[in-house]
């Protein structure tokens, strides 16, 4: 099969990958360039290509009505959002995803956060930065006390209760690491079955009010849904008790982002850590960014060597499958297998 490999990937893996298949490596990543659906369709066409692996670039429906010989887009995404699933159905192309490629990444990121707010991590050595490191005692002209030792005093992680809203792989591996740092998690997802949160070590709670109540951190993770936008209204973020923190790395229309904003300006919220934004990147004049209690970083949890080498893993896997006469393990569409074995 011919296969072209847009996204970044492993060079291990590609080599593997390359034992069994002819394969061209452009990732957009290298090149600093995402190709249009037009692009991707001319680029198909020119060479050949019966298999595309794709990161970046959106498979829409003209891309995949476009390329007759298409048999296989692979989407090195937790779900193939950038691929026309029904399409790709309706035409035979069997969709392959990467499901949890990132998961441990963005909860390394999630534990960052939560230290970063709860003791003042970037506050501090922004504070050192300036020149602010002093040993007097006098305050500033705000009437906050100047010496480090004070000025960030923060709260041990041990003993505060982790609230997660959403229990998929993110978060069981969030709830991993804030164990070991001994929080207590509990969490909140009407489609986990109730013994996937007692192996996880997370008390199962069965309303988003209930989640909220006593939570000393809430961590979002829920996929944006006509059903999940708006779920953290003005109403439930007030139900967080007073200096709770809240963390998003997931979607951010699931928050209502101007309510997230005046709990901390009201200093009912202790802080906020947003890895996702709406729009973005972030506007400048948001009030957000002259808060000293926000966090916002740009869209980085799946940012690591490793998210890459996870998904290049799994794609690799899957074509080698395939290349066998076997059934992918993470195919989108498995009613394509269905229909008709591999090819």
């Amino acid at each position: 099969m011919k296969v072209l490999v847009l996204a970044p990937f492993d060079p291990v893996e590609l080599a593997r990958l390359g034992e069994l298949h002819q394969v061209v490596h452009e990732s957009w990543i290298e090149h600093k360039r995402m190709l249009s659906p037009d692009e991707l369709t001319a680029r198909l066409l020119a060479d050949g290509f019966e298999a595309v692996v794709v990161e970046a670039e959106f498979v829409t429906r003209d891309v995949i009505e476009a390329v007759p010989g298409l048999r296989v887009v692979a989407s090195a995404r937790g779900k193939p959002v950038n691929v026309d699933l029904a399409a790709a159905t309706d035409r035979g192309v069997i969709v392959l995803q990467t499901p949890g490629r990132n998961a441990e990444s963005v909860a390394d990121l999630v534990l960052a956060m939560i230290l970063d707010r709860l003791r003042h991590v970037s506050e501090a050595a922004a504070a050192v930065r300036r020149g602010e490191w002093t040993f007097g005692l006098d305050d500033d002209a705000q009437g906050r006390p100047m010496v480090p030792y004070i000025r960030f005093r923060g709260v041990e992680l041990g003993g505060k209760v982790l609230a997660l809203l959403g229990f998929g792989m993110v978060a069981r591996a969030v709830a991993r690491r804030a164990l070991a740092f001994g929080m207590t998690v509990r969490a909140f997802d009407p489609y986990v079955e109730a013994a996937d949160f007692t192996e996880h070590g997370a008390a199962r709670v069965t309303s988003v009010e209930a989640l909220l109540k006593g939570a000393h951190v809430l961590s979002v993770h829920v996929e944006q849904t006509p059903q999940t936008v708006g779920m953290l209204s003005p109403a439930r973020l007030a139900m967080l008790p007073k200096g709770a923190v809240v963390i998003n790395t997931a979607r951010p229309r699931v928050v209502d982002q101007d309510a997230l904003t005046a709990l901390l300006q009201s200093g009912h919220l202790g802080g906020v850590a947003l890895d996702v934004f709406a729009p973005e990147p972030v506007p400048p004049t948001h009030p957000l960014l002259a808060l000293p209690g926000a966090l916002l970083l740009p869209h980085i949890g799946g940012a690591t060597s490793d998210a890459v080498r996870h998904h290049s893993r799994m794609i690799r896997e899957d074509f080698e499958r395939l290349a066998r006469g076997e059934r992918p393990e993470r195919c989108a569409n498995p009613a394509v297998l269905d229909a008709a074995p591999p090819r």
